[in-house]
């Protein structure tokens, strides 16, 4: 059975598969949004990502994004739909565009394809006008099963390196969209997208099909001209670009490592530890997060950015053990503090990092 943390890890990583190895100059004001997860179910017989969960701590939360950091949108993401549901409402009350995304991986593609169809009726039945826009999913190339060889995601993304027909593995992922899209504009009669993972289904996927070009952007540049070229393999498609999910974690090195940054937990240890050679850096984050901010702003056919993820409670900050301080592999804007360290289900406050007032900063 897949534990709970090694899903994190790799669910963050999916999207790294292309990374290559910034400063930016001033541009307009484009605020940034952030993605916002309610839990992903990804085992039989396991919790969802997100344990803990309740109405008031959902409307502090939601305020938090609204009021102190002031987000356009948020990217609402997960497999359980009412708690989608009551995430979309609490965004448009207080006055956020919504796109949601429903996520179910390692299922069956006709279950996926059920969960998409509902979510997209529900949140068609919540649509005026640009309101909401619908996502279908999160790299299918890889959380859903017929397209890479391999039961699991976790098997599929072990697979990569062994696959010769990418051709083939290509046309199944695009066979699959056409489904997905069927779906979605049937149920939903409003903009669509997709969250693909930048250099990999990003630039299989047929954008045609779509409202606007959604990635998952974690590479890393020297300089914003590399960005600039780097996006300009998705312009030729005519759609505004979406940046569905980008961000950095809280270590020396992490802007770097991107969608890899995960990769300083040792999940194998019990408990699992920070490894070795790394330091607490929140600086670093607040950096590089900043600079994204601007380097979308600057692109006038990006339409917005969503951090890659404002609160993370599956990573606890731990103030005095730094072996133990899973907010350093994270890329929240808040430090989660439970109340009862080792407890998926414990109570918890929020703290600001540097991030979340850079951020703060940039959309003030």
């Amino acid at each position: 059975m897949i534990s709970r943390k090694v899903f994190l890890k790799a669910a963050v990583g999916a999207a790294a598969l292309s990374i290559t190895g910034g400063t930016a100059s001033a541009a307009p004001r484009k605020r940034g949004g952030v993605c916002y997860d309610t839990g992903v179910l990804h085992a039989a017989g396991e919790p969802l990502s997100r344990v803990r969960w309740s109405r008031p701590q959902l409307e502090r939360e939601i305020r938090i994004l609204a009021d102190e950091l002031r987000c356009p949108s948020i990217t609402a993401f997960g497999s359980d739909l009412g708690r989608l549901a009551e995430t979309t409402d609490a965004a448009l009350r207080h006055g956020m565009r919504v796109f949601v995304q429903p996520r179910l991986y390692d299922h069956p593609q006709e279950q996926i394809l059920e969960h998409m169809a509902e979510a997209a009726r529900t949140a068609e039945r919540k649509r005026r006008g640009d309101n909401i826009t619908f996502v279908t999913g999160c790299e299918h190339f890889l959380f859903t099963p017929g397209i890479i060889p391999g039961d699991t995601f976790l098997d599929r993304l072990a697979n990569i390196p062994s696959i010769t027909d990418w051709p083939a593995v290509i046309q199944r992922f695009r066979e699959f969209m056409v489904k997905a899209v069927e779906v979605a504009r049937r149920e939903f009669h409003g903009r669509i997208t997709y969250g693909a993972a930048a250099g990999a289904d990003g630039d299989w996927n047929d954008w045609s099909l779509f409202d606007l070009v959604g990635l998952d952007y974690y590479t890393y540049f020297e300089t914003d001209a590399e960005y600039t070229a780097d996006l300009d393999k998705y312009r030729h498609w005519g759609k505004p670009l979406m940046i569905m999910e980008y961000g950095c974690c809280t270590f020396t090195g992490a802007a770097k490592a991107g969608g890899m940054g995960w990769d300083i937990v040792d999940y194998e240890a019990t408990p699992p530890v920070i490894k070795p050679g790394y330091v607490r850096d929140e600086r670093e984050q607040a950096d590089h997060i900043a600079r994204m901010l601007r380097v979308f702003a600057a692109q006038p056919d990006v339409e917005g950015s969503h951090l890659y993820s404002v609160i993370t409670p599956d990573s606890p900050h731990n103030p005095t053990c730094r072996d133990r301080d899973y907010d350093m592999a994270s890329y929240s804007l808040l430090r989660t503090m439970r109340e009862r360290f080792d407890d998926d289900n414990s109570p918890y406050r929020l703290e600001p990092k540097k991030s979340f007032h850079a951020f703060q900063g940039f959309n003030r």
